[in-house]
Order: structure tokens, then C-alpha cells, then sequence
């Protein structure tokens, strides 16, 4: 459906062919598949292959029939062509036009899109799914109340971010504040799902929606997984310990003992009242010119955040990666990120 719904997006030729039947105030039928499938269900109709464009589509709509594409959508294979899907299919559609796409998609398990002929509907049906497109406008207003509340959601995670970083500094860091961040980033990641959703279906008319919501983005599942990597339980893969997280009910996500769980802790009470010590992966990662593999060998050699702050030039200069120069320049990066967050308090 989203390969459909990318090729019926505005500036495609299909959506030209869409726009253009819907113009004409006609109905239409469109069968999206290779031709052995086709033949399945195209009972009579007249067989062209001839190369798809816009135009022709729109002049073949004026005949009654089905118009069969072939999967690549480059080619004509049939017009006026006569669709006799299985009867013993089931069907919740109740007009002859919409009642013939469902069918056919669910039997051929390809796309079929019905044009109203009265009100202009355009409805993608593809195996058992179905999807009506929306107008540009409908869709327009639907991405950037999305992109307002994740502007929101941004400024959050922010928020929550600084006070992460406070409470590492401090060694304070309780489980709640472990789970409010990760709650926040992935109500983020649903939030971003929906929008691009839409993009699809925007086609072109995206592109400057499309660089707000990369700006909204910007860093924030990179951040997700160095968290998890700072106060997760075990060593598992940190998606793999998001995607567990992301199939959460509303409810669990909201639950401050499944995300731990989820992290590898047990969900008792005496866990939730007990801080946990960060590895430090996210607060070195915000030093310049710190590689990810130096920060790895220093959270192996020192453990924890805490060991790392403690720690001298000359016992950093013993992590390899580490001369004098990065040592110095990782105990100084250290202090003005404290300094910036009491001057942020």
C-alpha cells in the first residue's frame, strides 16, 4: 500500500490520470498488475499495450470498463475491460464500481483504485486494505498539526535531555527519569511515522514540511540508543530493546515498570526507588572529535560515568586512542558541559 500510495502521490503521472478522470466528473477503474494476473479476472476488453501516459488513461476512462495497467505502470495492457472476480469473495462495498475493486484486490492481491463518478472519491483498495485519498488541503492541515505537536514534543525531549545529563553529572539518575525521555522519543517516532504517512501522499507538495520534520528529528533516535546503551541492564541490542518498546499498549508505555523491564531490570518497587549509574555513551558523545570507539574502550576500561569523571589525564592516556591532547580535551569538554547546564539551571 505504501508503493501505491507513493506512485498516486501529486506530480505522478498516475495521479495526473486520477485528477484528470475525476475533472471529467467520470468514474473510473483501475487494475494495477502484470498481465497473467490480470487475465484471472479480465473476462473481454480491448488489448493495447501501449505506453502509459496520463492522457491516454483519461481518454480510456471514457469508456465504461476497467483500464489494466501493468505493475511497472508504464504500459496499457487492457481498456474497457470487463472484471469478473470471484463471487464467492466477500464484499462490504455496495456500488457496482467500488464492489469490483474490492473483490479483485483481495483476489488477485494486487492494487485496484475506483473513481466515484458522483462525488469525485478516489479509493485504493490492495488485497484485503483499503485507503481513500485525501485532497492536498485535507492532507496539508493534517501534516502540520502533526508537525506542531511534535514541536512540542521536541522542546520535551529537550528539556528532558538537559535534565538527563544533570542528574549523570550527579550520579541522581532514578528509573522515572530513564523512562520519561525514552516515553517522550517514542511518542516522537509514532508521531513521525503519521507524518510521513502523509508525505507519501503529498508527493511533491512535501519538501518544505519534509525539512521541519528532519530538523524536529534531528539526533533524537541517535540519542534513544545511547541512552538505552547508558542504563540498559544487559548487552542486548538497543533496537531491539526499542522495538519492544514500540509494541507497547498506550498503557505499558506510560508504565514506568514495563520500560524498565524492557531495559532488562526487574520491575519491583526497590528497583524503581534506586539510582542507576550511567556508562556515559550519550555525555561523551556530546565532546567534539570524540569517535564512538574511543568512547566505548573509555565506558570498558572505567564502567561507568562516575569512574570516567574521576578519573586523571594519565589514566585516561591509558585507554587506547587516548594521547595527552585528547585526554586534556576530554576532561575540559566534560567541565563545560557541567558548566553549561548550571548556567541552562
Amino acid at each position: 500500500m505504501l508503493e501505491i500510495l507513493k506512485a498516486t502521490a501529486p506530480g505522478t503521472p498516475l495521479r495526473q490520470a486520477i485528477d484528470g478522470i475525476v475533472d471529467l466528473g467520470r468514474g473510473g477503474l483501475i487494475l494495477i498488475a502484470d498481465e497473467n494476473r490480470a487475465k484471472e479476472v479480465v473476462e473481454s476488453g480491448f488489448e493495447l499495450h501501449t505506453r502509459m501516459t496520463p492522457q491516454r488513461v483519461i481518454e480510456l476512462s471514457k469508456m465504461d470498463r476497467a483500464i489494466v495497467l501493468d505493475a511497472d505502470l508504464q504500459t496499457i495492457l487492457y481498456a474497457n475491460a470487463y472484471l469478473v472476480p470471484d463471487p464467492e469473495i466477500p464484499s462490504s462495498e455496495t456500488g457496482t464500481r467500488h464492489l469490483t475493486a474490492e473483490k479483485v484486490a483481495k483476489q488477485l492481491e494486487v492494487p485496484v483504485i475506483a473513481i466515484s463518478a458522483s462525488r469525485g472519491r478516489v479509493t485504493i483498495y490492495f488485497g484485503p486494505h483499503k485507503h481513500t485519498l485525501r485532497d492536498i488541503i485535507t492532507l496539508t492541515a493534517r501534516a502540520n498539526q502533526a508537525l506542531r505537536i511534535l514541536e512540542q514534543y521536541r522542546v520535551t525531549f529537550d528539556d528532558l535531555s538537559r535534565e538527563l545529563t544533570a542528574l549523570e553529572f550527579e550520579g541522581r539518575v532514578l528509573p522515572y527519569h530513564v523512562a520519561s525521555i525514552i516515553q517522550t522519543v517514542v511518542q516522537m517516532l509514532t508521531i513521525q511515522e503519521e507524518i510521513e504517512r502523509i508525505f507519501l501522499e503529498l508527493g511533491e507538495e512535501r519538501e518544505l514540511m519534509e525539512l521541519q520534520l528532519d530538523w524536529l528529528m534531528l539526533d533524537v533516535l541517535d540519542d534513544l540508543i545511547l541512552i538505552i546503551r547508558d542504563m540498559q541492564a544487559d548487552k542486548r541490542d538497543p533496537k531491539e530493546i526499542i522495538a519492544r518498546i514500540q509494541a507497547m499498549s498506550p498503557e505499558e508505555l506510560l508504565s514506568t515498570e514495563k520500560i524498565m523491564e524492557a531495559l532488562g531490570y526487574e520491575g519491583t518497587e526497590e528497583v524503581l526507588e534506586r539510582t542507576i549509574p550511567s556508562r556515559g555513551y550519550r555525555v561523551l558523545s556530546q565532546i567534539p572529535r570524540i569517535p564512538l570507539s574511543v568512547i566505548e574502550r573509555l565506558v570498558e576500561r572505567f564502567g561507568t560515568l562516575q569512574q570516567i569523571l574521576e578519573a586523571s589525564e594519565e589514566e585516561l592516556m591509558e585507554v587506547k586512542g587516548i594521547a595527552q591532547v585528547r585526554a586534556r580535551a576530554i576532561r575540559i569538554g566534560l567541565q563545560r558541559l557541567k558548566r553549561s547546564l548550571l548556567l541552562w539551571e
